[in-house]
C-alpha cells in the first residue's frame, strides 16, 4: 500500500495553533507564541523561552521552494510526527484576515 500526503481542509482556532505553533526556517526554529528564535526543532518539544508546548509545524520553505513541498512535510512527518503540518501560506493568510478584523472591530 503506497501512502502519499494529501492537503486537507479542517478548522481550527486561529490563536490556538498561533499559540502552540513551531516555524521552521532552513536551520532553526522560532515560536509562534513569542517569536524565540534559534529552537532546534527536531528535539523541541516545547520553547525554551515561553515553556509553550509545541502542537502544530510549518515551514517558511513551503514559500520559497515550492517543488520541494512534499519532501519537506515528509521528512518532518518521519522525524516528529506528533506535530500537525500547517501550510505556511494558509496560516499567514488567515492570520493577516483575523488581524484586519481585529483592527476594525476598535
Amino acid at each position: 500500500m503506497s501512502h502519499e500526503f494529501l492537503r486537507i481542509w479542517q478548522e481550527f482556532d486561529i490563536e490556538e495553533v498561533k499559540n502552540h505553533l513551531l516555524i521552521l526556517g532552513d536551520v532553526s526554529g522560532d515560536c509562534g507564541a513569542c517569536r524565540e528564535l534559534g529552537i532546534p526543532y527536531l528535539e523541541a518539544r516545547e520553547c525554551p523561552k515561553c515553556k509553550t508546548a509545541f502542537k502544530y509545524v510549518t515551514s517558511r520553505r513551503l514559500e520559497t521552494h515550492p517543488g520541494e513541498r512534499f519532501q519537506i512535510v515528509s521528512r518532518l512527518r518521519s522525524r516528529r510526527p506528533e506535530l500537525i503540518f500547517i501550510d505556511y501560506d494558509d496560516y499567514k493568510r488567515t492570520l493577516g484576515r483575523k488581524k484586519a478584523r481585529d483592527f476594525f472591530e476598535k
